[in-house]
């Protein structure tokens, strides 16, 4: 998993609370074109496989991450980071932050689905080792828009050092 940006913005990465929501809430707004209500953010962290980590930059939530556990892969569900923090390898630190609870044994892989209009997000995955492994045809449950499933094999060699700052 490699990142190409130059210079990596200096973060704090830590689990979500209970306490975040609002703010999540509001960035998801600013963030995304389908964005998630706030009861789907209240619902998705009940469940007792999902995570959710918050991205912090003096004080202020500027990015995040909601990922599921199964028992051989890591799924992430959710991932945003403000317009004006993009590009600064925010959203690489959080997914080199889940790529170390990969092992080679028995959890050995993220997996994501992406719109295929989001072509941002695509190149973005693509660039930190995700292939996309299938496709789930356009139908009225996904928006009528073909849906790209990834995936990041994990590897026995050790993350860039410089993704991971916390």
């Amino acid at each position: 998993m490699s990142n190409s940006n130059a210079e990596l913005l200096r973060v704090q990465l830590r689990w979500m609370t209970e306490k975040d929501l609002d703010r999540v809430y509001a960035l998801e707004q600013k963030c995304s074109e389908n964005p998630w209500g706030p009861m789907e953010f209240a619902d998705v962290l009940m469940h007792s496989n999902c995570v959710g980590m918050v991205v912090e930059y003096k004080q202020q939530i500027i990015g995040y991450l909601i990922y599921e556990t199964y028992d051989n892969s890591l799924a992430i569900t959710n991932i945003a980071v403000l317009p004006e923090f993009r590009r600064k390898g925010v959203a690489s630190q959080m997914v080199a932050r889940l790529a170390c609870r990969l092992t080679c044994g028995a959890r050995n892989r993220m997996t994501l689905e992406v719109r295929e209009s989001n072509l941002s997000a695509q190149l973005f995955f693509r660039s930190l080792g995700f292939k996309a492994v299938h496709i789930r045809r356009a139908s009225e449950e996904n928006g009528n828009e073909d849906i790209y499933c990834m995936q990041y094999q994990h590897r026995s060699r050790v993350l860039p050092t410089a993704l991971v700052l916390n």
